[in-house]
């Protein structure tokens, strides 16, 4: 059980026993890029000390941000905010923990290749909503833990990055929250259909915090959010135009801004059907 956990139960005066709440918190997974790879390549020691100290830093950045670390499931981490704390801007929180991890893995990165271990790169899935949270299990055993479709949505935005080339992947209901979009600046990805839940959901990647954004990634979220408008009214044309723009910008190579170009020429040739809404399925 997360020492969190312990401390606001024991905070209460309660003892711990089997059930849940619903509560509006913000989910993070993370998965290590190659993770298969780097373990075939590596000794098994140097590989359990490799991710010891991983998933030290990670995990004192999740505490520090006011997040609950709830599991580690091989490579990968799962953590939630606003539960059992509260914390009133908890999607800020989750986004600034991913961000800073990515600034203390830079170093990390450099500090491994000097030692010649292999380097550690991570995918994020960032969702926000309602989930059950609180002790699972049997009275014999239980821990503290979430269910509910959101979880599933941060799993397959996580997973989604693999296509769209990402590293921070968010949606729109994170979006929404106080004070993300004031402090942080994205790009419009897609609109996609997540198996799992029945309203389509856009995605969008996490270009960083506003306040050290320069000038060409803001003008890549501006010039992405064009493009967006143009392929949901149908103008692919424009829209394409404006991914062009948007390579140049992130010079003369854009991965996740292909997955839409492509659909886009794929239109022109053969139109969507009337009631088409834009959506893209994943399976």
């Amino acid at each position: 059980t997360p020492l969190e956990v312990v401390r606001h139960f024991l905070s209460l005066g309660a003892v711990a026993q089997l059930g849940v709440v619903e509560r509006n918190v913000s989910i993070f997974f993370s998965d290590i890029e190659g993770w298969t790879t780097i373990c075939e390549g590596t000794p098994p020691a140097q590989v359990l000390a490799l991710l010891s100290e991983y998933f030290e830093s990670m995990v004192s950045i999740i505490l520090e941000e006011q997040g609950t670390m709830l599991e580690f499931v091989g490579d990968a981490i799962l953590a939630i905010w606003n539960a059992p704390n509260d914390v009133p801007d908890h999607a800020v929180r989750s986004l600034t923990a991913a961000w800073r991890m990515d600034k203390v893995l830079k170093k990390l990165r450099a500090a491994w290749a000097s030692q010649g271990k292999p380097e550690i790169s991570i995918r994020v899935g960032l969702h926000s909503g309602f989930v059950w949270v609180g002790n699972l299990g049997s009275n014999l055993r239980m821990k503290y833990g979430v269910l509910g479709n959101g979880v599933n949505l941060a799993s397959r935005l996580e997973e989604m990055n693999k296509r769209y080339k990402t590293m921070t992947m968010i949606s729109e209901d994170m979006l929404r929250e106080p004070g993300v979009s004031e402090t942080f600046l994205v790009r419009p990805l897609d609109m996609v259909e997540v198996v799992g839940r029945t309203e389509p959901t856009r995605i969008y990647d996490v270009l960083g915090p506003r306040s050290e954004a320069d000038e060409d990634t803001r003008q890549v979220a501006n010039v992405s959010a064009e493009a967006m408008t143009a392929y949901l009214n149908r103008n692919f044309e424009q829209a394409i135009e404006r991914l062009q723009v948007v390579a140049q910008l992130k010079g003369g190579s854009d991965p996740a801004g292909e997955v839409l170009m492509e659909r886009c020429k794929a239109f022109l040739e053969t139109p969507p059907p009337p009631k088409w809404d834009g959506l893209e399925v994943t399976k």
